[in-house]
């Protein structure tokens, strides 16, 4: 008998031991999720500060007129973009809004370029054949976007927008530069109009 009991405590021992889990006090508890959202705070930090500031974007904008002839006489020499002369990175405000300066920063690239017919409305991209924008400070000049055979890309109106092929560049040289200029060169043929066209610049910005 008493063998017979032995064995039934042992067994009802094993069922408790496998029914039973061990219960963390409601103080206990509270400490653990604390230390774990601890550590996945300081986790966070960490590695935003090996990451360094995160990049962030900037554009710029640019108009010009070409002059409108009935004779669609040939042009080489496209009409430069208002605002895209002499500018200092220090005054754009998304600089200012990431707290960045142009001794900082340490890459810049174009990420799109896109010139827009803003009036007249009638008007195509028929009369434009090829375009090339380059940034430039003091002798340094780098080609950063370019299109041939515009006319040839049916780009109808009303408000045509022309997208421009981007060059892989770094620009950091040119934006740690006092003054930074965007240059235009094109070819192709007057408008039978007066025309305005807007060009939009998009930078990706590394501190």
């Amino acid at each position: 008998c008493w063998r017979r009991s032995r064995r039934q405590q042992q067994q009802q021992g094993e069922c408790a031991s496998h029914h039973e889990a061990p219960e963390l006090s409601q103080p206990c508890a509270a400490s653990l999720q604390s230390l774990t959202v601890r550590a996945l705070f300081l986790s966070i930090a960490a590695l935003a500060s090996s990451c360094g500031p995160l990049p962030f974007t900037t554009e710029m904008k640019g108009e010009a007129v070409i002059q409108g002839s009935p004779l669609g006489q040939f042009f080489n020499v496209f009409p430069p973009l208002s605002g895209f002369a002499n500018f200092d990175f220090d005054s754009n405000q998304d600089f200012k809004n990431n707290d960045a300066t142009r001794a900082l920063v340490r890459s810049m690239k174009v990420t799109s370029l896109t010139l827009r017919i803003v009036s007249p409305p009638s008007q195509d991209f028929s009369f434009l054949e090829s375009l090339e924008f380059a940034a430039k400070s003091g002798d340094l000049e780098e080609k950063i976007a370019s299109k041939a055979g515009i006319d040839m890309l049916g780009l109808a109106a009303p408000n045509p927008t022309l997208k421009l092929d981007v060059v892989n560049v770094d620009l950091a040289a040119f934006v740690r530069a006092p003054t930074m200029s965007i240059i235009t060169r094109g070819t192709g043929h007057q408008p039978a109009q007066e025309t305005r066209v807007e060009a939009t610049v998009k930078f990706q910005v590394g501190l």
